[in-house]
This record gives structure tokens, C-alpha cells and sequence, in this order.
């Protein structure tokens, strides 16, 4: 199989997720996925959206939504549950009428997946997702690997056997914001090590040439696994935005989890 799988959205399986989990394909691209009336709508009331705001853990990055990767403190956690379905909420509103591209893909997920696919939950409260995120001009998305893991409780107790991630594609520069993937799964301990002192990913001098580079296209759903090497290249002119989501895998026999 392909380093990326193309396939159109009526036709994506199970099996194409699973070809990630296992790292038999590095990423999963689906054209056309978002509704044109649905990118419309996006220019009117996300881009420019009064409430988007900085990152907490990376002050570079901007974002509309807490995302879960922010928690630091247990003020953080509790503060990101309490406004997870507000936030939910507030992206349905901004399209209306409209089915968002977040709800076309979670009801995607419930509909592949031999078990289906449900809002995570974690210590029975519920978790955000659609995560709008903005990557503003010059601003270097660089290499680095995500983890559920780094910022569940430390008593919970159950883990993901695998964990991928999807973007939906809201706004495409025409220069720049090319997704770069490595074939490369560090462990956590390596991944320290190649990240050493920084607060946030690897320094791209101390990468290899990447396998795999993907210029994404407007209203494309692109599905990777995070826990192998991935950046963004820098924009030009304009901001790349995205609709964001965590897919969890707990076993083939649970249904998919997701959440921002």
C-alpha cells in the first residue's frame, strides 16, 4: 500500500484507519469532504472569530476552543470540561442550518467503525471536539509527535492502543502549509531526546528529508497518526485554518473515541 491512501468519502473504511494504526500508510486524504455552502459559512463567522485565542502551552499558535493538549493544571482540566459542550455548541451555531464539517465527520467515524464512534469521556465528563485551529503566517509548525497520554490523569485507567488525527481544511494558502510525515515512531524517551530543551518539537535541522509531503487542498479531510513524526511548513499571505480532531483506537472491539 501507498505511503497515502486517496479515497473518496462515500468509500473509506475501517480498514483504511487501521492501515494507519499500523503504519502500513503514513495518511489518508479525502477531497471534497467539506460542503462548498459549508466554506462559505466559514468565511462569514470562524475566520475572524472574536473569541480565538492563543495556545496556553505554545503562545505562537492560535486557536478557537480549548484544546486538551493545553492541560497543565487541574484548574486547566477543570475549566476545559466545563466549557467542552459550550464549545461544541458554538461551532454548530456558527454554521446554522448547516451540518458542520465536524458532525459530517463524527457521524463518518460512527458509521466505518465495526463499533462505532463517540464523544471521549474521560472520568465521566465529557471532552471538546472541532478544535478550530489557525496557523497564522510564518509561524513554523514544527516536527513533533502527539499523545492522549501526556495529559489524561495519571490514575485513569485505560490507555489507546493506537491514536490518529484528522484535519479538516477550511482555508488553504496558496504558498505554503505543506504537511511533512516521517516514518519514524519514537518512543517517549526518544523523542525527549530529539526535542531536548525546547518547549515544543523537534528542531527540523535535526531531521532527515521527510517520506512524505502533502500540499492539502481547500475542503480536504486528512487523517495521519500522530505518534509518528509530522509537521506544517510555514504559511504565506494568509492563514491556514483547520477543523481538528483526536481519533482513539482502545482495540478493535470498542468503538472509536474522539476529542480535541
Amino acid at each position: 500500500m501507498g505511503k497515502v491512501i486517496e479515497v473518496d468519502v462515500k468509500s473509506l473504511t475501517g480498514n483504511h484507519l487501521c492501515s494507519l494504526c499500523t503504519g502500513d500508510a503514513l495518511a489518508i486524504r479525502i477531497p471534497n469532504f467539506v460542503q462548498i455552502s459549508a466554506t462559505e459559512r466559514a468565511k462569514e463567522k470562524l475566520f475572524f472569530h472574536q473569541d480565538k485565542g492563543a495556545l496556553g502551552h505554545a503562545r505562537e499558535f492560535t486557536r478557537l476552543g480549548i484544546a486538551y493538549a493545553e492541560i497543565k493544571t487541574d484548574e486547566i482540566r477543570q475549566e476545559y470540561h466545563q466549557q467542552a459542550i459550550k464549545n461544541i455548541q458554538r461551532i454548530r451555531d456558527i454554521f446554522g442550518e448547516l451540518a458542520s464539517p465536524i458532525e459530517h465527520f463524527r457521524t463518518l467515524l460512527d458509521d466505518i467503525w465495526p463499533e462505532g464512534a463517540h464523544l471521549l469521556s474521560v472520568k465521566k465528563q465529557k471532552c471538546f471536539v472541532g478544535v478550530c485551529r489557525y496557523l497564522t503566517p510564518n509561524v513554523d509548525l514544527e516536527p513533533h509527535i502527539d499523545s492522549l497520554e501526556w495529559t489524561l490523569p495519571p490514575d485513569t485507567d485505560w490507555t489507546l492502543q493506537y491514536q490518529l488525527s484528522a484535519n479538516i481544511y477550511m482555508q488553504v494558502p496558496d504558498h505554503g502549509g505543506e504537511l511533512e510525515m516521517w516514518d519514524i515512531q519514537p518512543s517517549a524517551l526518544e523523542y525527549e531526546r530529539l526535542k531536548g530543551t525546547r518547549h515544543y518539537g523537534i528542531n527540523r535541522h535535526d531531521m532527515p528529508t521527510p517520506d512524505l509531503v502533502i500540499k492539502p487542498k481547500l475542503r480536504d479531510l486528512i487523517i495521519l497518526n500522530p505518534r509518528f513524526i509530522h509537521a506544517v511548513r510555514p504559511v504565506k499571505e494568509q492563514d491556514r485554518i483547520t477543523l481538528s480532531s483526536f481519533i482513539g483506537v482502545i482495540s478493535e472491539n470498542d468503538p472509536l473515541v474522539y476529542w480535541s
